[in-house]
């Protein structure tokens, strides 16, 4: 007997996936309510280090506050089609496979931005290198044989 898992039971690749795209999502609700509440504080503080450092052209506050807002709102979204998408994937739902790889992907691509842009110190650097780890294992763990095989329906 071979250590296989029954055929009706829910395979380590969609159980990983599955919850890193809840933790994933989690995380970035959680963010992003943080930075739109926080989105007035965020920019009375860089219109005043701006200030203090003399610089030629100080950010516009409410130009700044507005477009915390929409970053805010962007990972409410993201963090909600992530948390959509780990859920309805532990209930066999095809069409959350995809979602979840489009999502690790666009992490992917986000991250990588993220670390070209550099600036920081290196413990800024440690995140962006840590979601490109998670967008590779949950890309990887939904491409798998095992995880389409299990949403068919089909014994492994």
């Amino acid at each position: 007997m071979t250590g296989d898992p029954a055929p009706g039971s829910l395979p380590q690749q969609v159980r990983l996936a599955a919850t890193l795209l809840l933790g994933l999502g989690g995380l970035l609700v959680l963010s992003g309510v943080l930075v739109f509440l926080a989105r007035t504080n965020i920019a009375d503080g860089v219109v005043a280090t701006a200030q203090e450092q003399g610089s030629a052209t100080t950010p516009d506050r409410s130009e700044l506050a507005g477009s915390l807002a929409v970053v805010g709102g962007v990972f409410v979204a993201v963090g909600a089609g992530a948390l959509i998408a780990g859920y309805y994937l532990r209930q066999r739902r095809s069409w959350a496979r995809f979602a979840g790889l489009g999502l690790g992907v666009l992490l992917g691509v986000l991250s990588v931005q993220s670390l070209l842009a550099g600036g920081g110190g290196p413990i800024t650097l440690l995140l962006p290198i840590a979601a490109i780890g998670v967008a590779v294992t949950v890309v990887s763990a939904l491409l798998s044989p095992s995880t389409g095989q299990w949403l068919r329906g089909e014994r492994a």
